[in-house]
């Protein structure tokens, strides 16, 4: 028989008795809800169904659930998870008993994340935010559903204020005007790298993102066989491992795909090939890699993000132009291409986004402004 009792803080604490030892269920706003609570604790026992710990910490709940996402995603994915989970989310729920962690406390742990910075932008992007509460949310919906230790998930349907959303998707997308895209491009083609001259890494790179759309990390894992006369296969990229690269699966199944160059960037790549072959060849410290990839360094390694970030804005300096990203030059193709007339379908293919809605929703304004100017060209084509 379930006991009741009210707490000096007005709230109910519900007790029901298993195997002759009795022991809380939790405190709740009134007695009624203590009761329902507590009837349903009751008949788990009754049915002999497993009455978990309901005093667990988060901790260990994170932790249970960071296994098991361990043999069902990609490490590259458990990795991004578990520094989630480190570094965002344990320092403020970590310690608590997960049966305490109440909806107004995640929705003001979420709002800490919008903060503005000294320069009045937001402390995390949108994406970012709304990766952590999806994180969040997965976690209570394994204590309630598979560690049965919660009732309900005090997460679920929450949302990052959709106002933030708006705000940051138009700042999300930054990319280059052809103007500056030549005007970089300009610069980097007599741009002399102090120990190798002549090889002209950076150009190729940038040339070669502009041209293709293809995120960093697929196109830093390309290798010459991947390249077959004018089309190339994107079938893996570098996991986000900085110190270490290495060669992981890709994003989703859509991110597999074959796509066609135009002859410029074949003519320049065919260049590169001749210029590397020559310098490996040729000169003792300038060294093959084994995996016969397209964007080596002098020293036969691949390149890392963090350093082609800090080149690229180093770059972007000294040409004149405002440093973009590294996935300034997939949005910069994605641009240039729908300016030209591609369709979104077209565009999305070659992108390698999952669904069309990923990208009419990323390029919402440019796709706007340029259905408003094809508009205007056949209103004054029919106008009278």
């Amino acid at each position: 028989m379930a006991t009741f009792r009210k707490l000096p803080s007005g709230k109910w604490q519900a007790r029901v008795s298993k195997d002759g030892k009795e022991s809380s269920i939790g405190t709740f706003r009134t007695k009624k809800e203590a009761e329902i609570e507590a009837a349903k604790i009751e008949e788990r026992i009754y049915y002999g169904q497993t009455l978990n710990d309901r005093n667990m910490l988060f901790d260990e709940v994170a932790k249970e659930w960071i296994e098991h996402k361990k043999a069902n995603v990609k490490e590259s994915t458990f990795v991004h998870l578990e520094v989630i989970i480190r570094k965002h989310i344990l320092p403020t729920f970590g310690h608590k008993k997960i049966m305490t962690i109440h909806r107004p406390e995640i929705k003001r742990w979420i709002a800490t994340f919008g903060e503005l910075n000294e320069n009045g932008k937001e402390k995390y992007s949108f994406g970012s935010r709304s990766g952590y509460l999806s994180v969040i949310k997965s976690i209570f919906h394994y204590a309630v559903h598979e560690l049965e230790v919660l009732e309900k998930n005090p997460a679920d349907k929450l949302k990052v204020p959709v106002q933030d959303s708006v705000a940051i998707q138009k700042e999300k997308v930054k990319y280059f005007s052809l103007q500056d895209l030549n005007q970089l491009l300009d610069f980097m083609k007599t741009y002399k790298h102090q120990r190798f001259p002549e090889y002209q890494l950076y150009y190729i790179l940038i040339y070669f993102l502009s041209k293709t759309g293809l995120r960093i990390a697929e196109a830093l894992a390309l290798r010459w066989s991947d390249i077959n006369g004018n089309k190339i296969t994107i079938d893996k990229q570098t996991s986000r491992n900085d110190n270490n690269p290495k060669l992981t699966t890709l994003k989703n199944s859509a991110s597999y795909r074959t796509i066609k160059i135009d002859n410029d960037i074949v003519h320049e790549l065919k260049k590169f090939k001749l210029k590397q072959n020559e310098l490996i060849l040729g000169n003792p410290r300038f060294r093959k890699n084994e995996d016969g990839i397209i964007f080596q360094n002098y020293n036969g390694h691949y390149l890392i993000p963090s350093i082609i970030r800090e080149a690229l804005q180093d770059y972007c300096k000294k040409a004149g132009v405002d440093y973009k990203g590294t996935h300034g030059f997939r949005h910069t193709h994605a641009v240039l291409l729908l300016e030209s007339g591609a369709s979104l379908k077209y565009v999305s293919n070659r992108l390698g986004h999952k669904t069309i809605k990923t990208t009419a929703d990323t390029y919402l304004d440019i796709t706007e402004k340029i259905e408003e100017d094809e508009l205007q060209k056949f209103a004054s084509y029919t106008q009278r």
